[in-house]
């Protein structure tokens, strides 16, 4: 069995982390989320356009 020495073992806990990095991790969450949402709406409005395209030949 392995056995291990919790006491030597470095945790990680939510001082280790700046704000900097708590930020920019959730900008490039927020970044990627408007990302999708513009590439959703392109779609959208793609396939609007074919339809009228198609029903006003």
């Amino acid at each position: 069995m392995n056995s291990m020495n919790w006491e030597n073992f470095d945790f990680l806990d939510d001082e280790s982390f700046s704000d900097n990095e708590i930020k920019s991790k959730s900008k490039n969450k927020k970044r990627k989320w408007r990302e999708i949402e513009s590439i959703k709406e392109k779609r959208r409005l793609k396939k609007l356009i074919e339809d009228i395209e198609h029903y006003a030949v």
